[in-house]
């Protein structure tokens, strides 16, 4: 996590100062959060401050374009553009790349003065560029779905979510809502039962379990392995630790 934590924070300054630049360049916009698909934060900047916390905008941001972008390619076979949505008085427009997402904040009445499609065109093109930039780090690399799946080749079910039971990254035959709803409903009342932070829990069948491990202050990994020896899920465990951590 030291190594992740040190990519970031290069990776932190030279997003920002793209962003700062966008923000002082386009009064209509309010803010812009940056982070990977698997909902780690890398850069925010806002002319106001706001009540949600930049990793809990960054968890939210990644879990509503992967699940607009399942809503997509599984009713039209498309892949996602961008996701707009209007409010009385600010829009808000989130842009999924290969690699990163990104959300920006807008004052309506300013933005529609402009133009809608000058700030969707617009906001895409910065956030290929931020794209270009998180491609020349190592940020991409450290990524944790890609880390478990190399260290633990037979997972059957890998799944990333919000602490509140949305998806941010799943890869299972179970539909997404609901193997979400489960895990946050499994972490949450085992941090009840033990009245305090809950650190990893194991399910544990005749020939599988489910692991679910906490991974930062708004998301929690689960995965389920076809494996009930204690010494090869202690082994899991470890591998787990020296990824996230």
């Amino acid at each position: 996590m030291e190594k992740q934590e040190k990519i970031i924070e290069e990776l932190e300054s030279d997003v920002s100062e793209i962003i700062e630049k966008e923000l002082d360049s386009a009064p209509a916009i309010l803010g812009i959060n940056v982070g990977t698909a698997e909902g780690t934060k890398i850069a925010s900047k806002f002319k106001k401050e706001v009540k949600m916390t930049m990793g809990e905008i960054t968890a939210a941001n990644s879990s509503l374009v992967y699940l607009s972008s399942k809503m997509l390619r599984d009713s039209l076979n498309q892949d996602v553009s961008y996701n707009l949505i209007i409010g009385k008085e600010k829009i808000v427009l989130s842009i999924l790349t290969e690699h990163i997402t990104m959300i920006s904040y807008l004052n309506r009445e300013l933005a529609e003065l402009e133009g809608l499609d000058s700030f969707i065109n617009r906001l895409q093109k910065l956030s290929l560029q931020i794209t270009a930039i998180a491609e020349t780090s190592d940020i991409l690399k450290e990524e944790i779905f890609k880390g478990l799946k190399r260290a633990i080749p037979n997972t059957l079910v890998l799944a990333i979510i919000t602490k509140d039971g949305l998806p941010i990254k799943i890869q299972s035959t179970m539909p997404e809502p609901i193997l979400s709803a489960m895990v946050a409903a499994l972490y949450n009342l085992s941090g009840v039962l033990l009245e305090s932070h809950m650190e990893y829990c194991i399910i544990g069948g005749e020939n599988g379990s489910v692991i679910i491990h906490d991974l930062d202050e708004n998301r929690v990994l689960a995965l389920a392995v076809p494996e009930s020896d204690e010494r090869k899920l202690g082994s899991y465990i470890a591998k787990i630790k020296a990824i996230i951590q």
